[in-house]
């Protein structure tokens, strides 16, 4: 039941002439639930018919014979949101069970026994007139906070000036949590974000959104938050939230937050809006700076300045590519990935780009510490199955290209090799970034030649599968067990598949040189998967058939 004292009461009804004789005979504590209509019942199934803030009265006449269906009666009529109960005790019958009393005491439902001579005609009147009047003023002050909000907007005086009108105006800190999770407070909730220790609560409010009010504990205190959904051209996930905090919040405060939160979102809109375009400077900005486009120093910070890039180049500046082990995005879901995390990230200084089909980043730090704890931070944002590739520290702004391209390679390698940690640098790539710096050549020609063609050309000559067969057992470390279950063959033909690889390229199985040379071959063919099969391929064909 509404406990909000702002409209017409069970406690005013006392103040009315005609209710002089009227005595409150059980459910004290709920005086202050707000009457919005009175029903008169004089059938037993009346609980079909009841409506939240309903003061309902009876003669008495539906329980004449069987006065005890009133103690039934209470709990349904407190599920349904009646505020009241009243009944002429003596003319139909003689008292009011005890068992009914106690349990309105305990739910804190108010019962009137009214005097015989109450007409419920006078009652209807006299009760909706003041119902009215109270309706009315609520709706005076309703109108008259909903214009003063308008206007702030209207003058241009922002988010931030908007909700600090609302906290003195409500006298409770209010709070904007859009879709990523970005807060907007007023000066009052800004204090009482400091005292929630973690996200958790909000999680919680977006569960609890669906019913328009949640609870949150805050220093052993139990607070009620009436929570209203956002609308915006991104959906409704954006919340507005009041916290009863100072005082008990009113149903013209819960109607405020109603009747602002269309304005809320109107403005949500512009300043997507406005940082859309920002964004999109910024992101030419950064591709064009990433990919050494701009010619010098001076240049670059004419334009960082230009669209608005917060340019500090007295740290050293890291650049990272994003790759995705699992399944690699598309450029729609790469989009809506850096729409989701950006704001978040920014705020640490990280700035992420769509670039050449990747997802970019860059940051500026100088403590190695702050770079590792930064990294794990975006991992963590773009999620689990996320590899980030970081390309060398630089210096100078003017140099950020080059830990770009050193990122690249970095990601190239890790795709064709395979490599599955979570964080990749270039030191940590060993073996791999020799191979990647081989230049093409005769000598590396002749290496694909004498290892690699025969089994490719034996695969196309007796459709098998030897070359992938490989590829698969060295990446389990030759695990013949593994092998098979991956590729769904029997444990023995795989055995026979590799045994007749080392039959054709004459090598030795239990020769450890021979199975490096092997694995570098593979891992060669791997990362150049386009080559020509060389210039003995059609004599080596023909040799084959025959």
């Amino acid at each position: 039941m509404d406990n909000n004292n702002t409209g017409f009461t069970c406690a005013d009804v006392l103040l009315i002439p005609h209710f002089s004789e009227s005595v409150v005979l059980a459910g004290a504590k709920g005086m202050q639930n707000n009457i919005t209509r009175v029903n008169v019942m004089e059938v037993p199934d009346v609980v079909d018919w009841v409506r939240p803030g309903d003061f309902l009265i009876t003669s008495g006449f539906p329980f004449q014979d069987h006065p005890e269906m009133i103690t039934d009666l209470i709990p349904q009529l407190v599920d349904k949101g009646v505020s009241a109960f009243g009944i002429k005790s003596r003319r139909y019958i003689d008292r009011i069970p005890e068992r009914a009393l106690e349990l309105a005491n305990q739910l804190g439902f108010p019962i009137f026994e009214l005097p015989p001579s109450t007409s419920f005609s006078d009652v209807v009147r006299e009760i909706m007139e003041r119902v009215l009047v109270q309706e009315a003023r609520n709706l005076s002050i309703l109108q008259s906070r909903v214009q003063m909000m308008s206007n702030k907007l209207l003058n241009g005086e922002g988010l931030e000036e908007f909700l600090h009108t609302l906290d003195d105006m409500l006298e409770n800190p209010v709070m904007i949590a859009d879709e990523t999770n970005q807060m907007f407070m007023s000066p009052q909730a800004i204090e009482l974000n400091r005292m929630l220790s973690d996200s958790v609560w909000l999680k919680k409010i977006r569960e609890d959104s669906i019913d328009g009010v949640s609870f949150i504990h805050i220093n052993n205190r139990r607070i009620r938050v009436y929570i209203v959904r956002v609308n915006t051209k991104r959906g409704n996930n954006s919340l507005l939230m009041l916290f009863e905090w100072n005082k008990e919040y009113t149903i013209v405060d819960q109607l405020t937050i109603d009747r602002v939160s269309i304005l809320v979102g109107l403005e949500m809109m512009n300043i997507h809006a406005r940082k859309e375009v920002e964004f999109k400077y910024i992101d030419q900005f950064l591709q064009d700076w990433l990919t050494g486009k701009i010619a010098n120093l001076v240049d670059l910070q004419m334009r960082a300045e230009a669209c608005g890039y917060p340019f500090d180049n007295y740290s050293p500046f890291i650049v990272g590519i994003t790759r995705w082990r699992q399944e690699r995005k598309n450029t729609f879901q790469l989009q809506k990935t850096i729409s989701q995390h950006r704001q978040t990230l920014l705020i640490e200084g990280i700035h992420l780009t769509l670039l050449e089909g990747e997802l970019v980043f860059l940051f500026s730090h100088n403590s190695q510490t702050e770079v590792d704890r930064i990294l794990h931070l975006i991992q963590k944002q773009l999620g689990a199955d996320s590899q980030l590739c970081i390309g060398k520290k630089v210096k100078d702004a003017d140099n950020v290209n080059l830990s770009y391209i050193e990122a690249k390679k970095i990601s190239h390698i890790c795709h064709v090799c395979r490599l599955e940690d979570v964080i990749v640098r270039f030191d940590q790539l060993g073996v791999f970034q020799l191979l990647y710096l081989l230049p093409e050549c005769e000598e590396l020609e002749g290496f694909r030649e004498r290892y690699i063609y025969p089994i490719v050309n034996y695969d196309k000559k007796n459709k098998t599968i030897l070359i992938e067969t490989l590829q698969v057992y060295f990446k389990h470390n030759k695990n013949y067990k593994k092998v098979s279950e991956e590729l769904f063959t029997h444990y023995n033909t795989i055995i026979y598949r590799i045994e007749r690889v080392f039959d054709i390229l004459n090598l030795n199985i239990n020769d450890g040189d021979h199975m490096l040379l092997l694995q570098l071959a593979i891992k060669i063919h791997e990362m150049s998967p386009g080559i020509n099969l060389g210039r003995n391929h059609d004599v080596m064909v023909n040799n084959l058939n025959g």
